[in-house]
């Protein structure tokens, strides 16, 4: 919409522009002007080709996801016009200050995969979130602090797709976030729970 607003600015203000123009000046702006026009009309394009490309995989994730019986560990959102954002809840994860994949989390992630597989115009993000307790003390040599746990939380997931799914490595980034972007409040076991995630961000790459 800010594309096409833009394109009416351009019109108008060439109506202005002209009004005063001679015939040879005129001819030079009409050509600068449709250039302009051009090109912002195939970024509007390419912006619409995107998000018809993420509707698209949006509604194909969330129904592979429902055929799965995953729907209620799994929610799929679409942000903006490029990126998808796919939440496994704590229900499915990991076990407390743990990092190893488990079977609950596996339906997910092999949907995910088969789901993606295909779709090598869109980067993969492995976000590591958690509550804001602290690290038990017989897990605080290996992970001093939530960081490092969401960290190696990420890193596990993206291991399990690319080593064990065989999605390509290079599509893949993982980071952590610890207790830094929480859900809900920490204060009840229910929060924390919430807070306590894995998301993997879809990124459509594009030139814009």
């Amino acid at each position: 919409m800010k594309i096409r607003n833009l394109i009416l600015l351009v019109v108008l203000a060439a109506a202005f522009v002209l009004a005063g123009c001679s015939c040879k000046e005129y001819e030079e702006q009409i050509m600068a002007l449709d250039s302009q026009v051009a090109d912002l009309q195939q970024q509007l394009g390419e912006r619409e080709a995107t998000l018809a490309e993420c509707n698209d995989l949006t509604e194909e994730l969330r129904k592979n996801i429902r055929e799965a019986e995953m729907e209620n560990a799994v929610t799929i959102e679409q942000r903006d016009n490029r990126y998808i954002d796919i939440t496994m809840t704590d229900a499915v994860t990991f076990a407390s200050s743990q990092w190893i994949v488990l079977d609950t989390m596996v339906p997910a992630l092999e949907t995910i995969a088969s789901t993606i597989r295909n779709r090598s115009d869109f980067k993969v993000y492995v976000e590591g979130h958690t509550d804001d307790k602290g690290i038990m003390e017989e897990f605080q040599e290996r992970w001093p602090s939530n960081w490092e746990l969401g960290a190696f939380r990420a890193a596990a997931v993206t291991r399990y797709l690319t080593n064990d799914l065989d999605l390509p490595a290079e599509r893949f980034a993982s980071v952590s976030y610890g207790p830094f972007q929480p859900l809900t409040s920490n204060d009840t076991a229910e929060g924390r729970g919430e807070n306590r995630r894995v998301v993997i961000r879809l990124e459509k790459i594009t030139d814009y």
